[in-house]
């Protein structure tokens, strides 16, 4: 499983041959819309057999089928990956001042409009947890540009935030990315398992997203430097982050 892991998600020939003729055979089968790992066809005559089977649209990713991320065996691959947090800022004074049901509706329609954004630039969504969402950008999905993807997607987020509109932001989101090399897959232990990344890029973007303000997207270098000079009016910085033995290079966007 380490090799074909590593295919899909660095978006290069899956090695193993039953995979590569897999491949090969769903193609053939007409559709409209397919799984961008295995081609499992999503729409037309035989899509709801392919579906009674798991090759259903992922609730990671709708380009995605169960099969090749909740259904896959445990396991993963070290390779390239962009990790993206947005985290409500003042979430436990606004969970004081409201009732429960008023924060519980104001966070689903964050939910709602993050999903949005990060899913439309090929975002495989990670954790939903309390007032945050992690995001995760690898090659095989998001292509060769996957650190520029995954800025794109913090500023479609904070947009559907209502930052850069007349009438201003409806919540208060601060969002940081890292890129790097670190395990993707699926983990986890006792029966449960999900996919995520684990390793000091997530931990990176965690701290980063942290020091972001309101409307402010905390990017690190590698992420910043694969945008090719997109980004003239980031702010360049050093910062010191929780846990981390040295500063860490940043560079900051506002979406006025």
């Amino acid at each position: 499983m380490g090799a074909r892991w590593e295919g899909i998600l660095k978006g290069e020939s899956v090695l193993a041959l039953p995979q590569r003729l897999g491949r090969r055979l769903f193609s053939l089968v007409p559709s409209s819309g397919r799984c961008k790992f295995c081609n499992a066809p999503f729409r037309g005559h035989y899509a709801g057999i392919f579906g009674m089977v798991g090759y259903t649209p992922s609730r990671k990713n709708p380009n995605i089928c169960e099969r090749c991320i909740e259904r896959a065996p445990e396991g993963g691959a070290l390779v390239p990956v962009s990790v993206l947090f947005a985290d409500v800022r003042g979430y436990t004074s606004m969970a004081e001042r409201q009732s429960s049901l008023e924060t519980t509706a104001l966070l689903h329609r964050f939910y709602n409009a993050a999903s949005s954004a990060l899913l439309g630039h090929d975002a495989i969504l990670g954790q939903i947890a309390g007032d945050e969402v992690m995001a995760i950008f690898v090659p095989g999905l998001a292509g060769s540009g996957f650190p520029q993807q995954a800025v794109e997607a913090a500023e479609a987020l904070l947009r559907g935030m209502g930052y850069g509109t007349p009438s201003g932001s409806w919540l208060e989101v601060g969002v940081g990315i890292c890129t790097g090399e670190e395990y993707v897959g699926n983990v986890g232990g006792g029966g449960f398992k999900d996919f995520t990344a684990i390793g000091d890029v997530t931990n990176t973007a965690a701290r980063l997203q942290a020091s972001a303000r309101g409307g402010e997207i905390l990017m690190c270098a590698a992420t910043y430097e694969a945008g090719a000079g997109a980004y003239p009016a980031a702010e360049p910085g050093h910062l010191e982050l929780k846990g981390k033995r040295s500063t860490v290079e940043s560079f900051r966007i506002r979406i006025a």
